[in-house]
């Protein structure tokens, strides 16, 4: 009977692991898979399962192994269950869930101190007391909700922006090895601390072991995330660079087609004069070779795509550059007179894709030699747009980026497609079907 006694308040200890469980979602309550209710259901499940088996463990084995393994099996458990139910990269997750064993681990020393001075006579073999334990979970409740705003804002952004995948497999383990360490740091005599070395020095020395501890942990945490948010800052600003010389090379290549098309214009106006003249003469076989050569000469005749001129341009630009390569073209463009994408951003964006499908098809053999090319706007708000081209290999890929063929590192056309797509609201599918590169993308406005 006082085997089941001991066993039934031991178990109580797994109470504080809940607060802790709860502050893993935090920083991810966006990426959580199940609906909020159903998650819940899943906890109070697998809390009870879990309260049962400590009981079994605790009844079993004596205080200290029963204690060790007891928050190995439920450390583990929730730790499987919040890889299923939460959709980010594992070393990420497991990095917020190491986090939350750090709060766990000042809260287990801080119940050591707690015990050391109500109960100064005892040893680390020594029952469990209400008091202190209810001074612990007092700690790590208070410890929560002062690192609540934090874990959310801050912690939640570096999950999710910083991917540097490399990083991550590495730095979950600084706070793994602080919890295996705080729970060791803990005195085997509490006599010994509350009165060893003139009456109490240890136990000073012990608790500013302790403060340090909490400061250094915070400083390491706080420079990382420093750290993280300048290379962000600096991936970023690379990619703006970039962004901002494609637009400037999109916006010569229009310039140049508006230079060329305007050119035409002027001399269309005196051609108008001849064939004019010639009609009002009667010389219609003189008139019939005229136009024949006047055609031939302006195969690359402007076509009328959308109610953008810059647009306009952008398409008969790579029209023509398709003509001249043999690439078979079919560009379905249904787009209504009055687009809320700024004429910049969509002609960046329809310029990258169409860059890449064109050099694509040119190391292939000509029959092969197709872009695909459809725009839609399904409502005034949303706009769909696809294109496809015949592929030799596979793109390759790399923690979910598409690699440039051209050069080492991620494609920047295509990353730049989709800062457009996100800019919008949006976002950007690429991949390979029965053979041909297809990129699709929605702009939501």
């Amino acid at each position: 009977m006082d085997d089941v006694r001991r066993a039934l308040l031991l178990t109580r200890d797994t109470l504080m692991y809940l607060p802790l469980a709860l502050f893993c979602f935090l920083p991810v309550y966006r990426d959580i898979k199940s609906r909020m209710g159903r998650l819940i259901l899943k906890l109070l499940i697998s809390s009870l399962g879990m309260e049962i088996l400590m009981f079994l463990v605790y009844f079993v084995f004596p205080d200290q192994i029963s204690s060790l393994v007891g928050m190995l099996l439920f450390m583990g458990g929730f730790l499987y269950l919040y890889q299923k139910e939460v959709d980010l990269p594992r070393f990420r997750l497991w990095f917020i869930f190491m986090t939350a064993c750090v709060i766990g681990a000042f809260s287990y020393l801080v119940y050591h101190i707690a015990d050391i001075l109500l109960f100064p006579a005892h040893t680390i073999k020594d029952s469990v007391e209400l008091t202190p334990f209810l001074v612990q979970i007092t700690f790590e409740l208070a410890a929560i909700l002062i690192l609540l705003y934090p874990a959310k804002k801050h912690l939640g952004w570096l999950v999710h922006c910083f991917q540097e995948e490399r990083v991550w497999r590495l730095v979950w383990v600084f706070p793994a090895a602080f919890v295996f360490f705080a729970y060791f740091f803990v005195p085997y005599d509490n006599s010994v601390m509350y009165l060893g070395m003139y009456e109490g020095r240890f136990m000073r020395i012990y608790m500013l072991a302790l403060f340090v501890l909490l400061i250094l942990v915070l400083f390491i945490y706080i420079m990382f995330y420093k750290i993280a948010y300048s290379f962000v800052e600096k991936q970023e600003m690379i990619r703006k660079a970039g962004y901002l010389e494609m637009q400037a090379e999109q916006y010569h290549t229009l310039l140049s087609y508006v230079q060329e098309t305007s050119r035409l214009r002027h001399d269309f106006r005196h051609q108008l004069t001849v064939i004019a003249e010639m009609a009002a003469n009667g010389h219609y076989e003189e008139l019939e070779k005229y136009m024949e050569q006047y055609t031939a000469g302006i195969s690359d005749m402007s076509v009328i795509y959308c109610a953008s001129s810059a647009v306009n341009a952008l398409l008969n630009h790579y029209a023509a550059q398709c003509r001249e390569l043999g690439i078979k073209t079919c560009f379905g463009i249904r787009l209504q007179e009055k687009i809320l994408v700024e004429d910049i951003d969509f002609c960046v964006l329809l310029g990258n894709l169409l860059e890449n499908a064109v050099d694509e098809c040119r190391n292939l053999p000509e029959p092969q030699r197709q872009v695909h090319l459809k725009i839609g706007q399904t409502s005034e708000r949303v706009i769909v747009l696809q294109i496809s081209n015949p592929c030799r290999s596979i793109a390759p890929m790399q923690e979910g980026r598409i690699l440039s063929s051209k050069h080492s590192g991620e494609g920047q056309g295509l990353k730049s497609v989709q800062l457009i797509a996100e800019k919008y609201n949006g976002f950007m599918e690429a991949g390979r079907e029965n053979g041909f590169f297809a990129v699709k993308v929605l702009l939501n406005l």
